[in-house]
């Protein structure tokens, strides 16, 4: 059993960070108007989180909270600072906020507050999903403290408590509101699908998990398995997109509706990793630069929606746009992810984690 476990936690989840890439684009797809098609991408993302954190957690959980860290801030403070700056000298471009140096300094402590109409979200509004990742780390990493072994089921359980004391109380404080948002609950999903891919792995060794042959025997052409969990995932993605126009997700209906689907993309997700012998390289890049992709998209499909082309509906010139507002976002996501994830936030694990662990 304990060799089972190693094998796993051996594993590089190239379908999984494939499956990064892809939601981030849909997330870019959001925000092109007249398509406006991607919000589930955030719940897949939570999952995807919550599966995460618990495998690279399994075998070294040293420095947990600082890798984080190291990983998220960098850029993130530079789109935040960048936003402050772009409202000083560009207010016309935005409508629902304004350079205020506490909302900055607010966005930067990640302390919710209302950024305008009872909205609550960071000056960067994109954002709103770092600040939930980060109160997650902050979670997992008292948990770990407490219980390596019990990590998941301790934020599991703190989590759980906190949505639902947010949800009790009649007027919950910004703080509680925000962070007790029931959207929280879908890193449960993916605390939930790390222990259900571990179980498959395991039947998957033994032969046992049918459609799926063991990595010695596999063979050119994909099983029975492989069709399966593809049909299935792109369901899932195709009931999302579907549903998008006339579902309002609100509450506890989003972890329901959006959730439960994006758990079983992860899944799927995983289950086509063990079924094909190699993802494709383009598709795994794509999802390295996930990060970067999601927080500096917003501004370039924003200005080429007011600047040069017109998103409010589907016509040759905004069908053109939409592809040169991915193009662009792409480009300047892989530029970032070379920059500031790989040279800068390596810099600083060097720093102040290699260098306290040697």
């Amino acid at each position: 059993m304990k060799d089972r476990q190693s094998d796993f936690h051996q594993l590089h989840f190239d379908s999984i960070q494939a499956l990064r890439g892809i939601t981030a684009l849909f997330i870019v797809l959001e925000h092109i108007r007249f398509l406006n098609c991607g919000a589930f991408g955030v719940d897949i993302f939570f999952c995807i989180s919550g599966f995460m954190i618990m495998f690279s957690t399994q075998r070294d959980a040293s420095f947990f909270l600082r890798k984080r860290l190291i990983r998220i801030l960098p850029l993130y403070y530079l789109m935040t600072i960048g936003t402050f700056l772009l409202l000083v000298l560009f207010p016309g471009m935005f409508a629902q906020t304004k350079a205020d140096p506490v909302f900055l300094i607010k966005s930067l402590l990640f302390i919710p507050f209302d950024i305008g109409g009872g909205v609550l979200q960071p000056l960067m509004r994109i954002g709103w999903t770092v600040n939930c990742e980060i109160f997650f780390y902050f979670l997992f990493s008292a948990a770990l403290r407490f219980s390596h072994r019990f990590r998941g089921l301790i934020s599991g359980s703190l989590l759980l408590i906190i949505v639902a004391a947010a949800s009790l109380l009649p007027d919950p404080p910004a703080f509680l509101a925000f962070y007790g948002n029931p959207v929280m609950l879908e890193f449960l999903y993916g605390m939930a699908a790390y222990y259900a891919a571990r179980q498959l792995y395991r039947l998957y060794l033994d032969d046992a998990l049918p459609g799926f042959r063991k990595p010695a025997a596999k063979q050119k052409s994909p099983g029975a398995g492989f069709f399966l969990s593809l049909a299935l995932l792109l369901l899932c993605f195709a009931c999302l997109v579907a549903a998008k126009p006339s579902v309002n997700i609100l509450g506890f209906r989003r972890p329901l509706v959006w959730g439960i689907p994006a758990f079983l993309i992860v899944m799927c997700a995983f289950l086509l990793g063990l079924a094909l012998p190699k993802i494709p390289r383009q598709l795994v890049r794509l999802g390295d630069a996930s990060f970067s992709l999601y927080l500096m998209h917003y501004y370039p499909v924003m200005f080429l929606d007011r600047i040069a082309f017109d998103f409010s509906a589907c016509t040759p010139i905004s069908l053109f746009g939409a592809v040169t507002a991915v193009c662009i976002s792409i480009l300047l996501a892989l530029i970032s992810r070379e920059i500031m994830e790989k040279r800068f936030s390596g810099w600083l694990r060097n720093r102040y984690i290699f260098s306290k662990s040697s």
